[in-house]
């Protein structure tokens, strides 16, 4: 998802969780209501908040095991998932260390192991790289791309960085305030991308110009 501020982006993602409410439609995960069903949804999806809540007076290895204990992720499994995951993200030698101690992108890191750890069909994120130096930052999408391969899964992404939709997503869709949508398909181009390339080019530039209209025609 890209567009202005107040389109309703994070608003969206907040109803798909189950912790915005909303007055009309319906919302289904896996054939499960999130309003009538709740519980059912929330064990088949994850959530990534732009600056997520992680409990720092535990250790990473301790937050991932309390986030496994509340999915019921079997202990081998959680310890298989955990190392590799940890590896990935080359985060294994700091899971003894207090998330206190932890950087903004080690958080990050530490909140993207977790949220993979029950293995969710679906996985949302609301800027997950936002505040980040633009090196951490690349570093993290080529490792979120790395994840995805290894165990695919639909990830919805919030995002204000359209380079970054161009390089990550399938898909973009475009937000407009007055609710009206337009989707861009990506399915065409293969990873890694090459942001220069006379075709990505040229699909930025139509996003942009839809972007800056005052409303979907």
């Amino acid at each position: 998802f890209i567009g202005h501020n107040g389109a309703g982006k994070t608003t969206t993602l907040k109803s798909v969780v189950g912790i915005q409410q909303f007055d009309s439609g319906r919302i289904t995960i896996g054939g499960h209501s999130i309003q009538d069903d709740p519980i059912a949804c929330k064990k088949m999806l994850a959530y990534i908040p732009d600056n997520p809540d992680l409990y720092e007076f535990m250790t990473g290895i301790q937050y991932l095991n309390f986030i496994a204990d509340i999915f019921g992720v079997e202990e081998s499994a959680r310890q298989e998932r955990i190392r590799k995951y940890a590896d990935l993200f080359e985060l294994t030698t700091d899971l003894a260390q207090p998330v206190a101690a932890y950087s903004h992108g080690m958080k990050q890191k530490l909140a993207i192991i977790s949220a993979w750890l029950h293995e969710p069909k679906l996985i949302l994120m609301d800027e997950p790289f936002a505040s980040l130096d633009f090196l951490t930052r690349g570093e993290l999408q080529t490792q979120l791309l790395a994840i995805q391969q290894k165990l695919p899964r639909t990830i919805v992404l919030v995002t204000h960085q359209l380079e970054e939709a161009l390089l990550l997503g399938q898909r973009i869709l475009v937000m407009h305030p007055d609710s009206t949508l337009r989707s861009f398909d990506l399915t065409g181009f293969s990873y890694p991308r090459d942001p220069e390339s006379p075709a990505l080019r040229e699909l930025k530039r139509e996003i942009t110009d839809e972007c800056r209209k005052p409303s979907a025609e």
